[in-house]
């Protein structure tokens, strides 16, 4: 699996120097499906069973691994919450 993934990343144009793994993938998957619920004003805390489904796992807490935050959903969390908050 890792020689083909390596050859896929080759032919995407994903080899920037630092190799990407297929778990960086799933990272990226699950940042940018929070940061879209986000965006859309969605209830994320009742999304997560889903995020946790999405990458196949049973608890919520083997999804939160995955859920580092990056600057744009830190971001936008951040926004949402000032804007959520203006609201009440």
């Amino acid at each position: 699996m890792q020689s083909a993934f390596a050859k896929v990343r080759k032919l995407a144009g994903l080899d920037d120097g630092k190799p990407l793994r297929p778990h960086d993938l799933r990272h990226r998957f699950a940042v940018t499906r929070l940061s879209l619920w986000h965006e859309q004003r969605a209830n994320v805390q009742a999304l997560l069973p889903l995020l946790a489904t999405y990458l196949g796992h049973a608890s919520y807490s083997d999804t939160a691994y995955y859920l580092t935050g990056s600057a744009d959903l830190l971001a936008i969390a951040a926004e949402r919450a000032f804007l959520d908050e203006g609201a009440a």
